[in-house]
C-alpha cells in the first residue's frame, strides 16, 4: 500500500532549502527565526502526513485497526464472533469480498456455516450423496463449547422440575454419546421462547442464559450447533436442491500416535514433539498425513535424519475423519 508518511527531518530540510533558494544568504541556523518558523510548519505538516497515512490504512480491511475492521465487516453483514481474533475475522471479511455469494457454490456453503456463532471452521463436499446434495463438515469454537467437535444431537423432552435459569429433565442424558454443549439453543415448545445453554450442569440439568420454563411438563427442543447450521443453510440455499440434500456433520477424530527415532548431534526432541503435535492439530477433515512432512519437521528442529516406525505409511482418513495428535515420541 502506498504511504503518505514523511518524517519530520525531511520536511524541515525541504522547508529550509526552499528558504535558501528564495532568499540566498538568509540565516537558517538552529535558533534563527527562519529555522523556528520552518520547524513549526514542518511539525504541522508531519502531523497531517501521519493522519493521512492513518486514514489510508483504515480504507482497506487488511490494514484497518480492529474497530474499523468491525465497520468493514458491518458493511457486508458480517459480525465478529465471541473471542474471534482480528486475523480470523479479517479472513471471513476478505472471503466475502473476494468470493461474493454466487447462488450456492461450494464457498457459499462454507460462508453460510461460518456465519453461525461458535462455528470455528467449515468445509464443503459437493455431490457427497449424489446429484443435488451437499455435505458440510464443521468444527466448533472450543473456547465456548468445550470441544472442537460440534454438538450434533437431536434432543427433545419435557421439563420435570422448575429451577430458575435451568432446564431440568430427569429422563434426559445431556452427557450421552452426542452430548449437549454450551452454545446450543433450547426452545420452550409451549411459549416459543429460546435461551442458550451456558453450561451442562449434569446429565439431567442445563444452565441457560434466561429463565424460560414456567411450568413442569413444558416440552422443549434443543438445537445442536450442527442443527443451527443446517437450519440456516436451508433458509438460504438454492430452492431447486433436493429437499434432503444438505447434511451438516461433525468430523470424527482420528487420534494418531507417532514414534520417531531421530539422528544427529543437536536434535531438539522436545521441540520436534511439540511441532509435530501442533502440525497434526491443524488437519482438516479427510486430509492425508504424509510421513515426509514429519521428517521435515524433525530436520527443521535440528535432526540430521529421522526414521518413523509408527505409523508405517501415510495415513489416509476415511470419510470425514480428522487427524489429531495422539501419543508422540521422538527418541
Amino acid at each position: 500500500m502506498a504511504t503518505f508518511l514523511e518524517d519530520f527531518d525531511s520536511l524541515l530540510n525541504a522547508l529550509l532549502t526552499d528558504y535558501k533558494n528564495q532568499f540566498p544568504g538568509v540565516d537558517t541556523s538552529q535558533g534563527s527565526m527562519v529555522y523556528i518558523k520552518s520547524a513549526c510548519l514542518a511539525s504541522a505538516l508531519w502531523g497531517i502526513y501521519k493522519y493521512q497515512d492513518y486514514i489510508a490504512a483504515q480504507i482497506f480491511p487488511d490494514t484497518a485497526d480492529s474497530a474499523d475492521l468491525d465497520h468493514h465487516g458491518y458493511i457486508y453483514g458480517i459480525s465478529r464472533k465471541y473471542g474471534e481474533s482480528d486475523a480470523d475475522y479479517l479472513a471471513r471479511v476478505l472471503a466475502r469480498i473476494q468470493e461474493p455469494p454466487a447462488g450456492g457454490n461450494a464457498n457459499d456453503y462454507v460462508e453460510w456455516a461460518l456465519s453461525i456463532l461458535n462455528v470455528k471452521a467449515a468445509w464443503c463436499f459437493p455431490l457427497a450423496q449424489g446429484v443435488g446434495t451437499v455435505d458440510v463438515v464443521i468444527t466448533a469454537n472450543s473456547t465456548v463449547t468445550g470441544s472442537e467437535i460440534p454438538s450434533s444431537h437431536a434432543d427433545t423432552g419435557t421439563a420435570t422440575a422448575l429451577s430458575a435459569g435451568n432446564l431440568v429433565d430427569a429422563a434426559a442424558n445431556f452427557l450421552g454419546s452426542t452430548p449437549v454443549a454450551p452454545g446450543d439453543i433450547v426452545t420452550n415448545g409451549a411459549t416459543g421462547i429460546t435461551a442458550t445453554v451456558t453450561a451442562v450442569t449434569s446429565a439431567t440439568e442445563l444452565a441457560l442464559s434466561a429463565d424460560i420454563f414456567t411450568a413442569v411438563g413444558q416440552a422443549y427442543t434443543i438445537a445442536s450447533l450442527c442443527a443451527q447450521v443446517a437450519s440456516h443453510i436451508n433458509s438460504v440455499r438454492p430452492v431447486g436442491m433436493n429437499s434432503m440434500g444438505v447434511r451438516v456433520l461433525p468430523p470424527t477424530v482420528l487420534s494418531q500416535n507417532i514414534t520417531m527415532a531421530v539422528a544427529g548431534a543437536t536434535p531438539n526432541k522436545a521441540q520436534i514433539v511439540a511441532d509435530m503435535s501442533a502440525y497434526l492439530a491443524t488437519f482438516a477433515p479427510a486430509q492425508t498425513l504424509h510421513l515426509s512432512q514429519l521428517v521435515a519437521i524433525a530436520i527443521q528442529d535440528g535432526a540430521d535424519n529421522a526414521t518413523i516406525s509408527a505409523p508405517v505409511a501415510d495415513v489416509v482418513p476415511v470419510g470425514y475423519q480428522m487427524i489429531r495428535p495422539g501419543v508422540i515420541n521422538a527418541q
